[in-house]
């Protein structure tokens, strides 16, 4: 039997980063991992000999072990390995892949295939590890997945900012992550939230700004030193991640230096990659994959008729809208309050657990509301 005084806890299973929350009170608490971080990377990796690694461990080893490493996987979950999407971002991966039964995609570790929802299981399952760390045996989690599979996210990050000063009518929710970008008009006006339309992008996310970012860089060090970053696997994905700590920087300073150490070797001895990076080069960057999402936008709203001006307010999710440059094109566009009153990289997690703590209450939840006829 089930035990009723076990907490329920949400999760947001997110492409880059995955994020445990509970009700404690009337505080939702973001549970950390051993190391005391809020979250960790929706990563799995296999050392040869060795068990799975989920976390922090495991994409450390994106750099070292790339052919036994796997970023993202929950980007492939449902999807077919012929679909022209697939296929381009498995194309670009160093681990083999092959096609299942059913079409569905395995990813082949020293030949033994991986099915995808096996690898977000282990990804859940260190989720749940880190909640029983702080709260004892877990049971029951609610778990918010992308508007693309249905409307539980998006209702999440509506509700995870209820309480924010001036909440009501017609809202947008903007949710912009590492890895996919959603939109979603919502109907708050009343105690059942009611998504009225929703449209996504599973292949658009922060990743391709850092993909942008790293693909310049390589082209200024092939110019310098005629050697092709992108040819080498370990050196490029060092470079990927120094473009994605200089973006996160630019979101909280104007400039910031871009460096890759000892990415190669020369008669002379090691050279260093290092650039200077500003925020309006980041900008100009990232303009188009920006653009991109307001034409998702655009699509949601054309659903719901309605113009950007209807709407009382959008609210930020995800961490790729901490960017100055994204909060800045999506105010212009709107041209309504823009609101972040939950943290945007935290807001999905917060909306679950506050609504895994109204089930646990057996209290009616505003994200449960069925779409009207």
């Amino acid at each position: 039997m089930t035990n009723r005084l076990a907490p329920i806890v949400g999760i947001d299973l997110g492409t880059t980063n995955t994020v445990v929350g509970v009700v404690s009170g009337q505080k939702v608490s973001l549970l950390t991992a051993a190391d005391g971080s809020r979250s960790f990377p929706s990563v799995v990796s296999f050392p040869q000999g060795g068990a799975a690694m989920v976390g922090a461990e495991a994409r450390k080893r994106i750099a070292t072990d790339p052919t036994r490493t796997i970023a993202s996987p929950k980007r492939l979950l449902g999807r077919k390995l012929a679909d022209r999407e697939v296929q381009t971002f498995v194309g670009q991966a160093p681990y083999r892949t092959t096609a299942a039964d059913d079409g569905s995609v395995l990813c082949v570790i020293d030949d033994e295939p991986w099915a995808i929802p096996q690898l977000c299981g282990l990804i859940l399952g260190t989720a749940k590890q880190v909640a029983e760390r702080t709260l004892g045996p877990i049971r029951q989690a609610v778990i918010a997945v992308p508007v693309s599979f249905d409307e539980v996210r998006c209702r999440a990050a509506a509700l995870a900012n209820r309480y924010v000063t001036g909440f009501g009518g017609l809202v947008g929710i903007y949710d912009f992550g590492g890895g996919t970008f959603d939109f979603s008009v919502v109907d708050v006006s009343r105690s059942r939230f009611q998504v009225v339309a929703s449209a996504g992008d599973a292949w658009l996310g922060g990743d391709d700004i850092d993909t942008v970012l790293a693909d310049a860089a390589a082209n200024q060090f092939w110019r310098q030193h005629k050697v092709d970053l992108r040819k080498h696997a370990v050196e490029h994905q060092r470079l990927r991640f120094a473009c994605e700590e200089a973006k996160r920087a630019l979101s909280t300073v104007e400039s910031t230096r871009l460096v890759v150490p000892e990415v190669l070797r020369t008669a002379a001895g090691m050279v260093d990659l290092k650039l200077t990076l500003e925020r309006p080069t980041l900008a100009r960057a990232a303009a188009a994959i920006v653009r991109r999402t307001l034409d998702v936008c655009g699509r949601a709203l054309s659903q719901a008729g309605v113009r950007p001006s209807d709407l009382t307010a959008v609210y930020l999710c995800g961490g790729s809208s901490l960017m100055p440059a994204v909060r800045e094109a999506v105010e212009k566009h709107f041209g309504v309050p823009l609101k972040a009153g939950v943290a945007p990289e935290q807001a999905v997690c917060v909306g679950a657990s506050i609504h895994a703590s109204l089930i646990a209450q057996r209290r009616s939840s505003p994200i449960v509301a069925q779409r009207s006829p």
